[in-house]
């Protein structure tokens, strides 16, 4: 959960300064891992929140006074008393096992699969950028590959010819194929770009996931983020999710 989302939870903007300061320390100990802070680590935070900067030393001396904190393992680090938090942690008991996903549109912009209203496509789209921003760049390009696999089945979908794409058993055939058939049905009216480029994220994603000594790395993926994109945003539009076909490439 973001920061800024907690915020909002805990209704920061109905409490004092010291309340704000208890709930953004158990925040950091049930999200971030991090049990011990700073006055100054606190200060920035609260001004990122759109907060007033706190008054260092009247801050430090209520700290000092309160039974809700405890100096820390050094100097200037303060803690939450563990009766503090364990209040805090009845009242919010799920904070550390929310499914949430922190990301930022680093690779793909999220808000091109909102128009889809399909939260499934939304997640993958989140946990594309949240790899990204994390350096999981194996994890990265194999979510990159699922999406694009699940658009271009959508696509089929979309022309009611999805039996085309399916074995003798009802299942989806592997990318590979799907690849080939979308690029050569006259129904799905992928655009030569996209079929020029469209088989350099199954490959990345297979070097990912079978080449037993490759790791990918933030180049492989920062090279290929606006074909992505574009061929991302075609799909969705093939696939009649999106109205616009704002990846429209000039010949």
């Amino acid at each position: 959960m973001k920061v800024d989302v907690f915020s909002n939870l805990a209704k920061l903007t109905e409490v004092t300064e010291l309340e704000k300061i208890c709930y953004l320390a158990f925040y950091f100990i049930e999200n971030k891992e991090q049990p011990e802070f700073t006055i100054a680590d606190m200060s920035a935070i609260l001004i990122g929140l759109g907060f007033a900067k706190p008054n260092a030393s009247r801050l430090k001396e209520k700290l000092l006074r309160s039974s809700d904190f405890i100096k820390g393992s050094r100097a200037n680090l303060f803690r939450l008393s563990q009766k503090k938090y364990s209040l805090l942690k009845s009242k919010f008991p799920d904070l550390s096992d929310s499914e949430e996903i922190n990301s930022d549109d680093s690779l793909l912009p999220e808000i091109l699969l909102h128009e889809s209203k399909r939260q499934y496509l939304i997640k993958i789209a989140q946990q594309i950028n949240s790899a990204y921003e994390n350096n999981l760049f194996d994890a990265c390009s194999l979510m990159m590959r699922r999406l694009l696999e699940i658009l271009i089945i959508h696509c089929f979908e979309a022309e009611n010819i999805p039996e085309q794409i399916k074995d003798e058993e009802g299942n989806f055939q592997n990318l590979k194929t799907l690849i080939n058939k979308i690029k050569s049905k006259s129904e799905i009216k992928l655009s030569p770009e996209a079929k020029k480029e469209i088989d350099t994220f199954r490959e990345l994603g297979n070097l990912s996931a079978h080449r037993i000594r490759y790791n990918c790395r933030r180049d492989d993926i920062r090279n290929l983020k606006l074909e992505y994109r574009a061929i991302i945003e075609e799909l969705l539009y093939l696939a009649k999710l999106t109205k616009v076909n704002t990846a429209s490439r000039s010949h």
